[in-house]
């Protein structure tokens, strides 16, 4: 899981809204896990998750740091 959980960051340092299914679809990730990631990162400031619950993107600061770190 640690692989994906870095994938999924790089793919979020973006900056950009990223719908739920297609990073379950790239990362193969089940439902449990991408919402054990996504709430991990939302539990620190990381990252928000919309209203619905289908996307999820960095935050400003936090995008910062890995852009500085890639």
């Amino acid at each position: 899981m640690p692989h994906k959980l870095s994938r999924l960051l790089e793919i979020l340092s973006d900056g950009k809204w990223h719908e739920a299914h297609q990073l379950k679809l790239t990362l193969g990730l089940t439902d449990r896990d991408l919402w054990e990631m996504t709430e991990f990162l939302g539990k620190y400031d990381f990252a928000e998750v919309d209203e619905t619950g289908n996307r999820v993107k960095v935050k400003k600061d936090f995008r910062k740091i890995l852009t500085q770190t890639a």
